[in-house]
């Protein structure tokens, strides 16, 4: 889903590959993934269960698309063309469950057949989708309340999981109007518990989302991916079920009056207006009136 990227380039796993990789492609990873959203614990009627596919190739070569087949299928289900340097297949149909989704899209032996403007075979590369179970609790988040409209410009997110839930969190702050991840954290642990992002701007609607993800195969001793040199070229591939709980809220707007000590105008006095007063400390102020220490508060 939108952190599809940042996960595939932190967490991985190997699977079963077979085929014959050329060395043109230069393929980096190819990755499964089962995903679907909570808003405030409550099913996203907008994000439930997905099927995902993305393929990363550091150099594609002569490759103009990409057949994909289903476990037992003799033709492909979906072929998949570069659109603005990525490949990438999303699912046409939301699910409720995630056995509505798998019935759409069965365990079992997926193949990707890469082929060049011609049809022509270059590579051909099979990938084992097992049956995952899914994460057994959800990130429910504690602060900031979802639909809260008074939120610090420099909050601290805080949630409690279950901790055999899944393998890896993943965190991030999101402008809902731009899509723009101002901050963003993938993490290979399950004992994080908060986060502090920095500051945010004022009067401004955000998006926090914390997901789980359930990985085949996850090596917590590393967090990274293995992996797979076939033919000559390295690549990995990687399979997992997201689950995703996001609450939406807004900021406290501008100060409306000048609060004593509050130096850096984020309308709380804290430990960051202590560091500009020890910055400054015994600073000449009549030729450094600009200086915030020197603002009268």
């Amino acid at each position: 889903m939108k952190k599809l990227i940042t996960i595939c380039a932190v967490v991985g796993l190997i699977m079963a590959v077979t085929g014959t990789a050329q060395a043109d492609l230069d393929i980096n990873a190819i990755c499964i993934n089962s995903c679907k959203d909570l808003l405030d614990g409550i099913p996203d009627t907008s994000n439930p269960w997905v099927f995902e596919v993305w393929v990363e190739l550091d150099d594609p070569g002569s490759l103009h698309h990409i057949d994909v087949t289903k476990p037992g299928a003799s033709t492909p289900f979906t072929t998949i063309y570069e659109v603005d340097g990525d490949w990438f297949y999303h699912s046409p149909s939301f699910y409720p469950s995630l056995g509505d989704l798998r019935a759409d899209y069965p365990t079992g032996d997926y193949t990707f057949e890469f082929r060049d403007s011609g049809d022509i075979l270059l590579d051909s590369v099979t990938l084992n989708y097992p049956d995952l179970d899914e994460p057994g609790d959800f990130a429910h988040i504690t602060s900031p309340l979802h639909g809260a409209t008074d939120v610090s410009l420099n909050p601290t997110f805080t949630w409690t999981i279950d901790s055999g839930a899944g393998d890896a969190l993943d965190m991030g702050v999101e402008d809902p109007c731009t899509s723009e991840v101002f901050y963003e954290s993938a993490l290979v642990s399950m004992t994080t518990t908060s986060w502090a992002p920095g500051p945010l701007l004022p009067s401004h609607d955000y998006e926090f989302d914390v997901s789980v993800y359930n990985i085949k195969g996850w090596q917590p001793e590393s967090g990274l991916p293995t992996m797979m040199t076939v033919e000559g070229d390295t690549f990995t591939c990687r399979l997992w079920i997201e689950c995703g709980n996001d609450i939406r809220f807004t900021t406290v707007p501008e100060c409306l009056f000048d609060m004593a000590g509050d130096l850096n105008d984020d309308c709380k006095v804290d430990f960051h207006d202590f560091a500009i007063m020890a910055a400054n400390w015994l600073i000449d102020c009549d030729t450094n009136p600009s200086n915030p220490a020197c603002v009268p508060k």
